[in-house]
C-alpha cells in the first residue's frame, strides 16, 4: 500500500478497587467495540493526538503512561512499522501498520501508521467531558468476548495484565516520615473528638471553632503535600495515610483543594499507595457538595424530610451502588445509613 495516514490509538485503562478495566468506544461506522483513537491532525505530535482522541470520544482527559520497554503480546496481527513523522515524540508504546479499508481520510485501502498509547483514568467516576461515542469499561473476563477486533483484545488482554505492576513500580516510594504520621494522627484526633462533641444545635462559639480546626488543618495539610505529594501508606504508614484522607475531606472550605487533591489521591489508589474507598468518599463529597450533582458511593447523607434520620444523598445508577461500595471496599449502602442513624443491631 503506498498511501499511509499516521493515527493514535489508547488503550485506557482504570482501577476499580482493586479490579482493573479497560476503556472502549462503539465504533461509529463499522460497529462493535474498539480502544479510542483516530487520525492525526495537522501539525500534531503522537502524545497530543492520543489525547485528544480519548477526550473527544470518551470526556476522560488521559494519563500518558511513558513508554516501559515490553515486547508486543504473541498472537498480536500487526508488524511493527517506522513512523513517516520524523519525531514520535517518545510517548507511544509501539508503532505498527494496520491495513485499513476507505474511510473519510482515503477513499481507497490504505495504511494506519498506528502510534500505540497507554494512558490511564485515575478517577474514572471523577470527572469528564461530553462523549461522542458510546463507551464501557471491561474487565478481561469480559473482553474475551466483547466484539472487537482481535488486536484490540490481544494487546489489551496483556496490558490488564502487565499495567498494574507497572504503575505500582514507578509510583514514588519515599522512606517512612513517623514525624509526620504522629501529627497527621494529632490533627485527625483533635478533628474527630470536636466533632463527636458537637451538639445538634450550634452557637456560635462552636461554628467558629469548627471553622478554626478545619481551616488549619486545611493550612497544614496543603504545605505538606505541596512539600511530598500526598501522603500515602508509603510515607506515613496506613492509619496517617487514613488520617491524611480525613483532612482533606473536611477540606470544604476549600473546594478548589479538595478537586486538586481528590486527582494525586486519585494517582495514590492507581498505584495502590492509597486506598480506594477513600476515593470513593471524596469524590462524592466534591460531587454533592461543591459540584451539586449526584454522587456514586452514597457516601454522603442529609437529614431526610420530616428529619429525624438520615439518608444519602441523589445517587447515579442506584440499582449499582452496592456493586460499586463492594468494589471500593465499602459495606452494603443500606448498612451504613443504618450505621449513621444509630439503628444498626
Amino acid at each position: 500500500m503506498d498511501v499511509s495516514h499516521e493515527t493514535a490509538s489508547v488503550y485506557l485503562l482504570a482501577r476499580f478497587g482493586s479490579l482493573w478495566r479497560l476503556g472502549m468506544v462503539e465504533h461509529p461506522r463499522h460497529g462493535g467495540w474498539m480502544v479510542c483513537g483516530g487520525h492525526f491532525e495537522r501539525g500534531e505530535r503522537p502524545g497530543q493526538a492520543a489525547v485528544r482522541e480519548t477526550v473527544e470520544e470518551t470526556g476522560y482527559r488521559p494519563r500518558l503512561l511513558r513508554p516501559a520497554g515490553h515486547s508486543l503480546p504473541p498472537g498480536y496481527p500487526h508488524a511493527p512499522a517506522r513512523p513517516s513523522n520524523a519525531t514520535t515524540g517518545g510517548t507511544a508504546w509501539w508503532v505498527v501498520g494496520i491495513p485499513a479499508g476507505p474511510d473519510g481520510q482515503h477513499p481507497q485501502r490504505h495504511l494506519h501508521i498506528d502510534h500505540i498509547h497507554v494512558a490511564l483514568a485515575d478517577r474514572p467516576y471523577g470527572p469528564t467531558g461530553p462523549q461522542e461515542h458510546s463507551f464501557r469499561w471491561v474487565t478481561d473476563r469480559e473482553l474475551e468476548t466483547l466484539d472487537t477486533p482481535a488486536d484490540n483484545r490481544i494487546l489489551g488482554s496483556a496490558l490488564l495484565d502487565t499495567v498494574p505492576a507497572t504503575v505500582a513500580a514507578r509510583h514514588p516510594r519515599p522512606a517512612r516520615d513517623e514525624a509526620l504520621r504522629r501529627e497527621l494522627l494529632r490533627r485527625r484526633d483533635i478533628d474527630q473528638a470536636f466533632r463527636n462533641s458537637l451538639p445538634r444545635v450550634l452557637t456560635d462559639e462552636l461554628s467558629a471553632r469548627w471553622a478554626e480546626i478545619d481551616e488549619d488543618n486545611t493550612a497544614w495539610l496543603k504545605t505538606v503535600i505541596d512539600r511530598a505529594g500526598w501522603p500515602g501508606r508509603a510515607l506515613c504508614g496506613e492509619d496517617g495515610a487514613d488520617a491524611a484522607w480525613l483532612l482533606a475531606q473536611h477540606a470544604d472550605r476549600q473546594p478548589q483543594l479538595q478537586q486538586m487533591w481528590a486527582g494525586l489521591l486519585a494517582e495514590a489508589v492507581t498505584a495502590g499507595d492509597a486506598a480506594p474507598e477513600h476515593l470513593a468518599y471524596l469524590e462524592d463529597r466534591i460531587a454533592v457538595h461543591v459540584e451539586g450533582g449526584k454522587q456514586w458511593f452514597g457516601t454522603q447523607h442529609r437529614p431526610a424530610r420530616g428529619g429525624g434520620v438520615y439518608e444519602p444523598f441523589p445517587i447515579h445508577d442506584p440499582d449499582g451502588v452496592d456493586h460499586r461500595r463492594a468494589e471500593h471496599g465499602l459495606e452494603p449502602l443500606s448498612e451504613a445509613t443504618k450505621r449513621i442513624n444509630g439503628t444498626n443491631t
